[in-house]
């Protein structure tokens, strides 16, 4: 496992130390870049803040006041060149600390099961989770283009590992920051806390939310309150969360919201964006019920799945998604080897499906774009097969709990288990 983290590293760090145009090239991608985590528009920043002007006037830069201020300080502090090399190499430890995050969250996830279910289940070798996520080519052009959402994926599992670790407090502070940097994550303190819920014990129950609600709204109020103070202004709330709400930035992703809002007249417009905001979070509280891990029962539910569902759902339907949204979700899908993953049917179709809009995305859009033999539905096709692989994601792994849960309340033998074919009704 150590080599495969070096070379990762190494991968991340080379090659844009070697060859400084690609990070650049890779942020004018709309696969890889939003105006929500775009790099080239945190640089922006840095010349707003250089001539004395507010980073948040005009409506270029939608980053985090302290993130802004975090590589700005290290940009006058090293000069340009140094700091290409810094960026480079931070990109990279976040990466790597990722990847680790992962490995002890599936060493844990392996064992928590194996003694719920009373047997020893399958679990995937650290090496081959280090290299889902690692030499995940999703991940790896997201790292390379300097995407800002790696740091806000940092904080996300950061918060479930301290979970695992039975630090609700520290847990809370790092989905503070997720959110703080990113907003999409603020929904998932739902399953969070409910994952709280059955590993950590508490003399009362509501201790785990009274608690943990308070750490992360208070964490999230001194981080407005610090970011108030540094630009001494609110314009920023408007910028980094209220661009996000409203859907300002109206520019091709590979999400569903802006061809809808192209195509929308105005008179619509308010509707809608209250609509589509309301489907972003809404199925978040019904996984989360669903998958709540009941102590009347010790085998049914699962609160690892329903984060990892609630955040493919939100990767589905956030406003500005990128491929390492995705990315991500595909890179934690191994932890569930042992456990969900042998009684999904579909993992096979999603690969494909994935693989066709992969590489037929940036040619719709060059289609569409340079060429102009094309038009937007073009390219608004692949974002729906991008969609079709989230949903595809979400049914197969909610279905195969579903038979995993029936094949162990009614004592189905293993031989029959992968084999049983349930119908719904």
């Amino acid at each position: 496992m150590n080599k495969l983290l070096v070379f990762g590293v190494i991968l991340r760090f080379i090659i844009p130390t070697i060859f400084p145009d690609i990070p650049d090239s890779l942020d004018s991608l709309v696969e890889l870049s939003t105006p929500i985590n775009s790099f080239g528009s945190l640089k922006e920043s840095f010349f707003y803040l250089s001539n004395g002007i507010n980073p948040y006037n005009g409506g270029i830069n939608h980053h985090s006041p302290l993130l802004v201020s975090f590589f700005y300080n290290f940009q006058q502090l090293l000069g340009n060149n140094m700091f290409t090399i810094f960026t480079n190499f931070l990109y990279a430890l976040v990466d790597a600390l990722i990847s680790l995050r992962l490995v002890k969250i599936n060493n844990w996830y392996h064992k928590y099961n194996s003694e719920r279910r009373g047997e020893k289940l399958y679990k995937i070798s650290d090496d081959l989770i280090v290299s889902f996520y690692l030499f995940n080519p999703l991940m790896i052009l997201s790292t390379l283009s300097h995407s800002t959402l790696i740091f806000s994926l940092f904080f996300t599992i950061e918060s479930v590992y301290q979970i695992i670790n039975g630090n609700l407090p520290r847990s809370m502070i790092s989905l503070s920051i997720s959110s703080y940097l990113s907003l999409t994550p603020i929904y998932l303190i739902f399953p969070i806390l409910a994952f709280a819920h059955r590993l950590i014990k508490v003399d009362q129950l509501s201790q785990i939310y009274f608690h943990g609600s308070a750490v992360f709204i208070t964490s999230i109020g001194l981080l407005l309150f610090f970011s108030l103070i540094l630009t001494s202004s609110a314009e920023f709330i408007d910028q980094c969360y209220g661009t996000v709400i409203r859907f300002d930035k109206l520019q091709p992703n590979i999400g569903l919201w802006w061809y809808f809002f192209t195509e929308m007249f105005d008179f619509f417009t308010p509707f809608y964006l209250g609509v589509f905001n309301l489907f972003h979070f809404i199925f978040i509280l019904p996984i989360t019920i669903r998958l709540f891990e009941y102590k009347s029962h010790k085998t049914v539910g699962d609160g690892f799945l329903a984060i990892f569902l609630c955040y493919v759902w939100l990767s589905f339907t956030k406003p500005y998604p990128t491929i390492g949204d995705l990315g991500f979700s595909i890179s934690l899908m191994p932890i569930f080897s042992g456990t969900i993953i042998p009684y999904c049917k579909l993992i096979h179709i999603t690969g494909i499906v994935w693989l066709i809009g992969l590489l037929l995305s940036p040619i719709l859009y060059y289609c569409w774009i340079v060429l102009g033999n094309g038009n937007a539905n073009f390219f608004y096709s692949m974002n729906l097969l991008f969609g079709a692989v989230h949903i595809l994601i979400l049914i197969d792994f909610l279905w195969g709990k579903l038979v995993s849960d029936y094949c162990d309340i009614h004592k189905v033998p293993a031989k029959d288990r992968h084999t049983i074919r349930l119908t719904q009704y």
